[in-house]
C-alpha cells in the first residue's frame, strides 16, 4: 500500500517521464537478447542451463553503468541487498539476508579473505576491470567452499581481444558526490596471445543527501591490471595476471558529527597464473590448474568524541591488518559416456594475519570550575596466525529420460586454524593523584583448531518444452569460524568481545523451486526458497559492556525472487525485478521477525531501444526502485527496535550509441528524481544521494 500511495504522489511526472519513451519512431526493431554465458557450475554454459538460482551482470551492462563501485552495479539483482557500512566507498553485500560475512566474495574463483573483520568482505575491485558478475543466490559450499552460506559474488575480470591493437577509455561524472571516474585500457590478441592493460581513478567528495552534506563520506581508489595468455595450440593455453586496488574511504555518522572512521588505505594486490587443457581424451574434456598469491592491507582509525555533563572523552583506535594469501587448485572434468558429466577437483588456501590495534583514550572529568582530572589509556594489541583449508569436491551431472537432468555433489573441507602470538599490554596515567600502571590484556589465545566439514547438493531439472527449465533442488552451506572470532579479543563498538577456540561452523540447508524461460520476446526468471541456518556465531553478553562469541543463533528464512521482461514492439521493454522475504531471527534470547531485512524490494521500469539506422542507437529506461519499510531488533535484557520507512524513487536514463562500430557512447542518467530521503539499512548512519544526475563517456578503439 505504501508503495502504491507513493506511486499515485508521483505518478504525473511518471506519466510524463514515461511519454517521453513512448514517443520513440514506431518503425524501432525489437530488443534482441544475447545468449548468457556464466560458469557458476564451474563449467561454462547457458544461463539456461544452470540448476541453481544465477543472476549475471553482463559487459554491455556494466559498461552502461555510471557506477563508482561494484556495489552500485548489484544494488538492483533480485535477492541482493546492499550494506554501505556508513560509507558510499565502502559496499558489502547481504544476499537472501545473509550477512556480508556470509557471503563469500570471489575475483575470478578466487577469494578474498578477510579474517578479522565482523562486517565480512568488501568489494576491493574497480568497475573498469570487470567483464560481467555472477551472482549465485543460495548456498554454494559444494562448489565454492565457507562463507557460501548466502551466496557467492564471483567478479570475472577482462581479459584479451580480438584484434591485435584495441582500447577503450572511459570518464563519467557523479554528481551526487561531484566526483569522476577514468579508465584506460589497451588489450588485444593476434596468432594465440591474448593480452589487457588497465589503469582507473576515481575520486568521491561528500555525499549529497536529502539531509545536507554527509559528512566523512568521500573516498577514491586507484587500481591497475595486466593480463598475458598464450595458446600454444587448441588445446593449450597458458597465462597470468597482475592486480592492483588503492583506496582511501572515509566513513561516519550523520547524527554524531564527531564520529568517523577513516581507512586509509585498503589495497590489495594480486598475482594469478593457470594452465588449462582441453579435449585431452574423449573422456577428459577438461583440465585447469590455477596458483595464486593475494596480499590485502587496511590501516583504519576509529574516532570517537563525546561530552556529558562535567565528563568528556576522547578516543582513537587504530589497526593495520594485512592477509597474506597462496592458493592453489586444481579441476579436471569428465566425460562417462554419453550422460554423465563429472567435475572434480582439490582446492589448497593458507590465509595469514598479522594484525595490529591500538587506543589512545584520554579522560577529562571537571567536578568543579577548580578541579580537572586528566585519565590517558594507552592499550596494544599484537596478532600473528593462519588456516589452512583443503577441500576436494565432486558434482556429477547426469541426463535421464524425459528430458530430466540430475545434478548431485560432495565438498570435504579440512581447515586447520593456528594463532601464534596474541599478546596485549595497556597503559593509564592519572593527574590526580598522579600515577603511573601498566598491566597484560586479555588479549585472546593462542592454539591450534581443526574442523571437518562435509555438504551435499542435489537438484533436478526438467526440460521438455523449448526454452524452458524447471527445477528443484537442495543445497547445503556452511562457515567455518575465522581467525577472528576463535582467538582474538576485539574493543571496538563499546564493548569487549572475547573469542571461543570452541566455536563450530556454522550452517544451513535451502530447498528451492525455479523455472526460467526466454523466447519469443519474453524473459522469465522465478525462484522460490526455503531456508533453515543453525550454530550462528553471535557475541553473547557476559557482563556489563563484555560479550563472548557463542554458536547459539538460528534463522529461517524464505521468500520469492522474481524478474521478467517482454519485447513489445518498437523497441520498448517493460521489465520488473522484485524480491519478497521474510526472515526470522533467533538469537539465543528471543526470536523476532524484524530482521533488518525488507519484506519488498525491487526495480521496475520501461527499456527503450531505437536503431536509428547501422551507426546509432538511441537508449532509454524510465524506471522506479522501492523497499517496504525495514525493522531490525537487537540487545538482550533491553531490546531497541530500529527502523527506515518505505521508499519509492523515480529514476530515468538516456543514452546513444554511434560510430561505424557503435564503439562510441554517452549516457546520461537522472535518479531520485523526487528528492527522496531514504536509507538502505536499518540503523544506517548515512543516508542515500538526494536528486542528481551523471554522467558517462566511453570510446572504443
Amino acid at each position: 500500500m505504501i508503495l502504491l500511495r507513493n506511486l499515485r504522489r508521483h505518478a504525473l511526472p511518471l506519466g510524463l517521464a514515461g511519454a517521453l519513451f513512448w514517443s520513440a519512431p514506431a518503425h524501432a526493431e525489437p530488443l534482441q537478447t544475447d545468449t548468457v554465458k556464466v560458469s557458476a557450475s564451474r563449467v561454462e554454459k547457458e544461463l539456461l542451463d544452470v540448476p541453481m538460482a544465477v543472476s549475471v551482470v553482463t559487459e554491455e551492462e556494466i559498461k552502461l553503468s555510471p557506477a563508482a563501485t561494484v556495489g552500485g552495479i548489484l544494488q538492483d539483482i533480485p535477492g541482493v541487498q546492499v550494506v554501505n557500512s556508513g560509507a558510499q566507498g565502502l559496499k558489502r553485500i547481504a544476499i537472501r539476508g545473509e550477512s556480508p560475512n556470509r557471503v563469500l566474495v570471489l575475483v575470478d574463483g578466487q577469494k578474498i579473505a578477510e579474517n578479522k573483520s565482523m562486517d565480512g568482505t568488501a568489494l576491493l575491485v574497480d568497475p573498469a576491470m570487470i567483464e560481467r558478475i555472477e551472482v549465485i543466490k543460495g548456498p554454494a559450499s559444494v562448489l565454492y567452499g565457507s562463507e557460501a552460506m548466502g551466496g557467492v559474488i564471483n567478479i570475472i575480470t577482462k581479459k584479451g581481444g580480438t584484434k591485435p591493437i584495441q582500447g577503450q577509455i572511459t570518464t563519467s561524472y557523479n554528481g551526487s558526490t561531484r566526483g569522476f571516474d577514468e579508465s584506460l585500457s589497451l588489450y588485444g590478441g593476434y596468432e594465440g596471445l591474448k593480452y589487457r592493460v588497465t589503469g582507473a581513478n576515481t575520486y568521491q567528495y561528500n555525499l549529497s543527501t536529502p539531509d545536507g552534506e554527509a559528512k566523512h563520506s568521500k573516498f577514491k581508489q586507484q587500481s591497475g591490471s595486466a593480463f598475458l595468455s598464450y595458446d600454444f595450440n587448441p588445446h593449450l593455453t597458458v597465462g597470468g595476471l597482475y592486480e592492483q586496488f588503492y583506496s582511501e574511504i572515509l566513513a561516519g555518522d550523520t547524527s554524531t558529527p564527531n564520529f568517523y572512521v577513516d581507512i586509509s588505505p585498503w589495497e590489495r594486490k594480486k598475482a594469478a597464473v593457470f594452465v588449462e587443457a582441453k579435449d585431452i581424451a574423449f573422456f577428459l574434456p577438461r583440465l585447469r590448474m590455477d596458483a595464486f598469491w593475494q596480499h590485502s592491507r587496511k590501516k583504519m582509525l576509529n574516532h570517537v568524541e563525546s561530552a556529558s555533563g562535567p565528563m568528556s572523552m576522547l578516543m582513537d583506535n587504530y589497526a593495520n591488518n594485512k592477509n597474506e594469501q597462496w592458493g592453489a587448485s586444481l579441476q579436471s572434468d569428465w566425460a562417462i559416456g554419453e550422460s554423465n558429466y563429472l567435475i572434480a577437483g582439490y582446492e589448497f588456501n593458507r590465509d595469514d594475519l598479522d594484525a595490529k590495534t591500538d587506543t589512545d583514550m584520554n579522560m577529562t572529568v571537571k567536578p568543579n570550575p577548580m578541579m580537572q582530572i586528566n585519565t590517558l589509556t594507552d592499550s596494544h594489541y599484537k596478532y600473528k596466525g593462519h588456516m589452512d583449508t583443503h577441500a576436494l569436491y565432486a558434482l556429477m551431472e547426469s541426463k535421464l529420460p524425459w528430458d530430466f537432468t540430475l545434478s548431485y555433489g560432495v565438498r570435504q573441507t579440512w581447515v586447520s586454524s593456528h594463532m601464534g602470538t596474541a599478546e596485549g599490554w595497556q597503559r593509564k596515567k592519572t593527574s590526580m593523584p598522579p600515577s603511573t600502571t601498566y598491566s597484560d590484556l586479555n588479549a585472546g589465545g593462542t592454539g591450534d583448531t581443526w574442523e571437518s566439514q562435509p555438504v551435499f547438493n542435489v537438484s533436478l531439472m526438467w526440460q521438455g518444452i523449448d526454452d524452458l527449465t524447471l527445477r528443484a533442488g537442495f543445497s547445503q552451506g556452511f562457515r567455518v569460524p575465522n581467525l577472528q572470532e576463535k582467538y582474538i579479543t576485539s574493543s571496538m563498538g563499546g564493548g569487549t568481545v572475547y573469542p571461543n577456540q570452541d566455536l563450530k561452523p556454522e550452517k544451513s540447508n535451502t530447498w528451492e523451486v525455479g523455472a526460467r524461460y526466454y523466447a519469443h520476446g519474453l524473459s522469465l526468471d522465478v525462484t522460490g526458497f526455503y531456508t533453515v541456518a543453525d550454530d550462528y556465531i553471535s557475541s553473547m553478553q557476559t557482563g556489563t559492556n563484555l560479550y563472548h562469541y557463542q554458536n547459539v543463533s538460528q534463522a529461517k528464512t524464505h521468500g520469492v525472487e522474481f524478474s521478467a521482461g517482454y519485447d513489445l514492439p518498437f523497441g520498448f521493454t517493460p521489465y520488473i525485478d522484485v524480491t519478497w522475504m521474510k526472515r526470522q531471527f533467533d538469537n539465543g534470547n528471543y526470536t523476532t521477525w524484524k530482521t533488518g531485512t525488507p519484506e519488498w524490494t525491487g526495480r521496475t521500469g520501461v527499456r527503450a531501444l531505437y536503431p536509428v539506422n547501422e551507426n546509432l542507437d538511441i537508449m532509454g529506461d524510465a524506471y522506479i526502485r522501492f523497499a517496504s519499510k525495514t525493522e531490525q531488533e537487537s540487545g538482550t535484557a533491553t531490546r531497541t527496535v530500529y527502523s527506515n520507512d518505505s521508499w519509492t524513487t523515480a529514476n530515468a536514463m538516456l543514452g546513444v550509441k554511434f560510430g561505424s562500430e557503435k564503439q562510441y557512447a554517452i549516457v546520461g542518467e537522472v535518479l531520485n528524481i523526487f528528492n527522496e530521503k531514504y536509507a538502505l539499512n536499518t540503523g544506517n548512519s548515512i543516508y542515500e544521494p538526494g536528486v542528481h544526475a551523471n554522467i558517462k563517456v566511453s570510446v572504443e578503439f
